[in-house]
């Protein structure tokens, strides 16, 4: 998956949503809509992400058993250190993972929201009916 293209659609996406005025029932489906594809992307990332996560947490226990068989005393204090690098790329991408999976949420939040806008402003025949 090329995860910069994914990333640059939720940005394109989001930007023709927020252009959008929520005054007009048209223009508050369509961003509904717009927000409802950007979601589509924003779970692939988030989902990429995941597993990007797990992979590399994976790779550190399986670096961090080896170490720890292959060093001297103390074997734990050596073992932590040849992973230190790993652990590192782990805490960024767990950053990232968590970053998206809070997107994608708010996004949802927003669409409920916006739905729940439409509603309400139907009912109250806020668009002239």
């Amino acid at each position: 998956m090329d995860l910069d293209a994914h990333i640059k659609e939720v940005t394109t996406l989001r930007n023709k949503a927020d252009k959008l005025i929520e005054d007009s029932p048209g223009a508050l489906l369509k961003k509904i809509e717009i927000l409802a594809r950007c979601l589509v992307f924003i779970g692939r990332v988030s989902s990429q992400l995941d597993g990007d996560y797990k992979r590399i947490y994976a790779q550190r226990k399986y670096e961090y058993s080896f170490a720890e068989i292959n060093a001297k005393s103390p074997k734990k204090a050596h073992a932590e250190l040849a992973v230190k690098d790993l652990r590192e790329k782990e805490a960024e991408t767990y950053q990232m993972m968590q970053r998206w999976r809070n997107a994608f949420s708010s996004s949802q939040e927003e669409i409920h929201a916006l739905k729940l806008k439409m509603r309400i402003d139907f009912e109250n025949n806020q668009y002239g009916g």
